[in-house]
């Protein structure tokens, strides 16, 4: 049987309730570009107008979710089993992590979300910790549901269109100031907390900046609705009377800086957006609103900004299309934001990272006319995580073709706008917007549209 360098691939849709409805979902449009996935879905009844999609795994072989190659039953799994070395590449073979946590596997999950609500407040173990709750889960319910793996799962998320997304906490000192000024927010807390926290914002050390995050979050955290529902109630009236831009004057201070906030809004709209989004999904009684609204960064990108999150990184996407890469796992832990507990709220608490960075230094950083791509039309995303980096093509009618030269380790890509052939030594695939395929490592690449890819690979 042949090894074929590149084939197209039959992604997975998942219909995650934070995804947009029916076909205004992206995740559903790509999915009936594929037409073995078409055919199942049909049989299904088709794409229902209120059952929301929120994901389609464009690049996986995670049991969640596993891809196959198109018009064949073999499973992306299986066709790279049969040649890791092949497939995979002697860099990525060799490496001591990616051998140890992925043994002759993809070591990253390639995706594109699309919703209009927000996901749950989160965060993903670390690799200790995930082996931990996989154990706890099986030993508790017979079985693992939540919990399928033990990997660390860092990731990147990228706009397809305007994006915002909760990332990270403020750092203290900002924090300390919008707290002051808003008097909901500080009966979220107790007084002792609150000044203990205030005395150390203007020069606490990273550690114990970390500490008095953590005091916040714990208490907001274990908040019952009898606390914050009315919190939430008077904070509602007084936007609708007031207006965000005197409600939350003194978060406009720290409004952020370019990219982070490509839809130039002031950081007090930003927050009245979100916190009205959160309420509407969720209702008043839902402690994510509330909680990630006090204490998180929020992110406003264009199409081709992103964002980095390390395992333990405090995260809750809000809305938008987005390509989303992360380290070959589907462990989360949350509360909030329409998650009840996953993996326990005094987990929630311990494990996270409290990292407090200003929202401009969040974003990921990328090079244009990357060199491996010789024709000057690739972005490289340096992506500060070992597992994968991403790449974005774009092909104009002036400039249709590009050249990639080998890549250490597997590319997953998808096709999101035109219809692109891809080439791979002798053999090549067409594919058009929503498509998806996989490239071996080690050969060179040959791209032609007009369109556009978007990629993950190891490197």
């Amino acid at each position: 049987m042949s090894s074929p360098s590149v084939v197209q691939l039959k992604p997975f849709l998942q219909p995650f309730p934070y995804g947009r409805n029916g076909m205004q979902s992206w995740a559903a449009q790509y999915a009936l570009a594929t037409p073995s996935l078409k055919a199942d879905i049909e049989k299904d009844g088709g794409i229902k107008d209120t059952q929301p999609y929120g994901e389609i795994w464009l690049g996986s072989t995670h049991k969640n979710g596993p891809c196959s190659v198109e018009g064949t039953d073999q499973s992306l799994a299986d066709l790279i089993a049969r040649d890791p070395s092949f497939y995979l590449g002697q860099k990525l073979i060799g490496d001591e992590q990616m051998a140890s946590q992925y043994p002759h596997d993809l070591p990253y999950l390639f995706k594109v979300l699309s919703f209009d609500k927000p996901l749950p407040l989160q965060c993903h173990p670390d690799k200790g910790l995930g082996a931990r709750l996989m154990d706890e889960e099986k030993r508790r319910e017979g079985k693992n549901e939540n919990f399928v793996d033990s990997n660390a799962k860092p990731e990147v998320g990228v706009a397809l269109s305007p994006f915002t997304a909760f990332v990270g906490f403020r750092p203290p000192q900002q924090l300390a100031t919008i707290i002051k000024s808003v008097p909901e927010f500080q009966e979220l807390f107790q007084d002792a907390t609150l000044q203990s926290f205030y005395a150390s914002a203007g020069n606490a050390s990273e550690d114990e900046g970390k500490a008095a995050l953590r005091s916040l979050f714990h208490e907001v955290i274990n908040l019952k609705p009898a606390t914050f529902k009315p919190v939430v109630q008077k904070l509602q009236g007084r936007l609708a009377k007031e207006g965000a831009d005197t409600v939350f004057a003194a978060a406009n201070a720290f409004t952020p800086k370019g990219d982070a906030n490509a839809s130039g809004e002031t950081e007090a709209a930003a927050m009245q957006r979100v916190f009205e989004i959160s309420l509407k999904t969720y209702g008043e009684e839902d402690v994510g609103s509330i909680a990630a609204l006090v204490l998180m960064n929020i992110l406003r990108m264009r199409k081709g900004e992103g964002a980095w999150i390390l395992a333990d990184d405090l995260h809750a996407y809000v809305e938008g299309d987005i390509i989303e890469c992360m380290a070959n796992s589907d462990n989360m832990v949350a509360h909030g934001l329409g998650t009840e507990e996953q993996g326990g709220i005094s987990t929630f608490v311990q494990m996270l990272s409290y990292r407090h960075l200003p929202a401009e230094k969040l974003l990921l950083e990328y090079e244009d006319k990357w060199k491996q791509g010789r024709k000057g039309l690739t972005r490289h995303y340096k992506v500060p995580i070992a597992e994968f980096d991403l790449l974005a093509t774009t092909l104009t009618s002036s400039q249709p073709a590009e050249e990639l030269s080998a890549l250490d380790g597997p590319l997953c890509f998808v096709v999101t706008e035109g219809n692109v052939r891809v080439t791979a030594g002798s053999e090549s695939v067409t594919l058009s917007k929503g498509q998806a395929g996989f490239v071996r490592a080690n050969i060179d690449i040959s791209l032609e549209g007009p369109g556009e890819v978007w990629g993950a690979f190891y490197q």
